[in-house]
């Protein structure tokens, strides 16, 4: 679907020169104005054009006015058809766009409580489980407009950073968002590509979370947690690690009609095992 050009002269005298009104009506001028040529053309004609005397006896000049006349109330009556037409045709391209905008899919925080912490046992050493809390961010896709089947977000991708959470903050980490509710790297043959667990479908008014990061309760490390993680001991992956009690968070997702970004801030105490807390910031949304 393409935007319908603006308006050109050439548009209009294309417009009017291809008009068969336009033709016609000049038709039917020349037969009222001109029969008497017609007539001492082809005598057998004469007895028809006798009754158009009124208008085929008028001086030339005249006859060259009235044509004149005619052909320009023709060219303003056509050109405003077409621009009317083409004015009609730019106002249903903006409607299907309207519509085409309302019913893409809308990716949003899940609130209340969209950012959250969860405690999850890893394994540590051995059977021995180590609890570690996690933040976690839900998003929910919450289309506006008529539903259709552009309305489903199809291989949404999350890119997560970490940045210092000061105005122009330094990018601290940037790494591929793992969904909660994708398949475990460790239980994929390793000789299977795993690009498919970065995407995510969105149905409609359907659910997902996104992995952000874990603190060790004992140790009190903190991490970036993606897919990588699944690789180390204790899904601790050393470039992962982030120091400091304050970051800021930006979210990026982006698919097939998806472009969306979200910012948070949240704290890693060093006191309680629930030590972070999800600060609400203003969020920007794109597209």
């Amino acid at each position: 679907m393409e935007m319908p050009p603006y308006t050109t002269r050439g548009y209009l005298w294309m417009r009017t020169l291809g008009s068969l009104i336009v033709w016609g009506t000049n038709a039917v001028l020349a037969l009222l104005l001109w029969g008497d040529v017609i007539a001492n053309t082809f005598p057998d004609t004469e007895n028809y054009f006798r009754y158009l005397a009124l208008l085929t006896d008028l001086p030339w000049q005249w006859k060259v006015i009235i044509t004149l006349v005619v052909n320009a109330v023709l060219f303003v009556e056509v050109s405003f058809r077409a621009v009317r037409k083409r004015e009609r045709q730019r106002d249903e391209y903006r409607m299907k766009l309207q519509q085409i905008e309302q019913a893409r899919p809308r990716i949003v925080p899940n609130e209340p409580d969209a950012e959250y912490v969860e405690p999850v046992h890893i394994q540590a050493i051995g059977n021995i489980t180590n609890v570690v809390s996690f933040i976690k961010v839900r998003f929910v896709n919450t289309p506006t407009g008529l539903l259709s089947p552009n309305s489903v977000a199809h291989d949404v991708r999350a890119k997560v950073r970490f940045l210092e959470p000061t105005p122009g903050g330094r990018l601290l980490l940037a790494i591929e968002g793992r969904w909660a509710d994708s398949d475990q790297p460790s239980i994929r043959d390793w000789r299977q590509h795993r690009n498919d667990l970065l995407k995510m479908e969105f149905g409609i008014e359907e659910e997902h979370s996104l992995d952000i990061a874990f603190r060790d309760d004992q140790t009190g490390e903190f991490y970036a947690f993606n897919n990588d993680n699944y690789t180390y001991p204790q899904m601790k992956k050393p470039e992962h690690l982030l120091a400091g009690q304050h970051f800021l968070v930006r979210i990026s997702l982006s698919g097939p009609l998806v472009d969306e970004t979200f910012e948070f801030l949240f704290a890693n105490d060093s006191i309680g095992t629930k030590i972070m807390r999800p600060l609400s910031l203003p969020r920007r949304r794109h597209g």
